[in-house]
């Protein structure tokens, strides 16, 4: 049996990752905004296709397990409406963070899980407890009151990430695949979708040489940004916690928030900042207990 410190030792590796992962997408706003000179479509058909090739030399070396399943007609067409929602996910990440809108990017992941737990409730009918919806809905108060605080917040971008995060995040819930290999498939659909799409819309992808100078030597890291926090968060979930998975994942609309006010010192009232706070304490709070709870063994009813 190992001993404690043993486990804590182990621990401290996928917790850095995970920590180091989260941080990595919050701050990837700071690079899509040094890239506003781009269009935010070029943007994303970039994050496609590269994404697309990294991951396919990755699934080529690492050669995942059970291939058969991403062949499956219904996995694949999961996937399809998954790669729709992450596909507008990006698009609004990336044009919220070059017109400055940062913070609501980050109030709309924090929105996001209240989606999925929504969805769950009302197409699965998947019970929840008293406490848990008291919980809840105190958290959802804290941030309408934060929102109702806070001038001049773009409420559609928030409301478009929370809505396409919760549901990719959803729509994934049941997949047979990793979270490398769901990527793949996913990127690899985009990407066949790409040409009709442009075509559709009478849509140019300029090269990289065509780009800015600034941009032309960034671009060929959009790919990495968005694959690397993938893998750091693969390997970390299945080493700790779903606790901590779970509250560590809060780091990023933290990122993205403090990003907000410093970068684009955006003013914030005390008011609104203290409820903010409380906001993540609560939630956090909330997702260990209710995750620890979970695990525990149930007791036997006497007879």
């Amino acid at each position: 049996m190992n001993s404690p410190q043993e486990n804590i030792n182990r621990q401290v590796l996928p917790i850095t990752l995970s920590v180091l992962a989260n941080l990595i997408l919050g701050s990837s706003s700071l690079y899509w905004r040094a890239l506003g000179d781009v269009t935010p479509t070029t943007l994303v058909a970039y994050r496609i296709i590269l994404s697309a090739f990294i991951l396919s030399i990755c699934i080529l070396v690492f050669r995942p397990p059970h291939p058969l399943k991403i062949l499956r007609p219904r996995t694949v067409l999961r996937h399809f409406f998954a790669s729709l929602f992450i596909a507008a996910n990006w698009a609004t990440f990336i044009w919220s963070s070059i017109n400055g809108y940062i913070l609501e990017t980050g109030l709309g992941y924090l929105l996001a899980p209240f989606i999925s737990i929504a969805l769950g409730i009302v197409i699965y009918q998947e019970p929840i407890s008293t406490q848990k919806t008291a919980s809840l809905l105190t958290t959802l108060g804290c941030i309408a009151l934060f929102i109702s605080l806070t001038e001049n917040t773009n409420h559609s971008t928030y409301l478009l990430i929370a809505i396409t995060w919760g549901l990719y995040t959803y729509t994934k819930k049941s997949t047979p695949l990793t979270a490398a290999n769901g990527l793949f498939i996913e990127t690899v659909l985009l990407t066949l979708c790409l040409p009709p799409a442009f075509l559709l819309f009478n849509l140019t992808i300029p090269y990289p040489h065509e780009l800015p100078p600034q941009s032309s030597n960034i671009i060929w890291l959009a790919g990495a940004v968005s694959t690397v926090p993938l893998f750091m968060f693969s390997y970390a979930t299945g080493k700790i916690p779903l606790s901590l998975t779970g509250a560590l994942q809060l780091t990023l609309p933290l990122t993205l928030i403090t990003i907000s006010l410093t970068s684009e010192k955006q003013n914030m009232p005390t008011t609104s900042l203290i409820t903010l706070i409380t906001t993540i304490i609560i939630l956090g709070a909330l997702i260990t207990y209710d995750t620890i709870a979970s695990r525990q063994p149930k007791k036997r009813s006497r007879t």
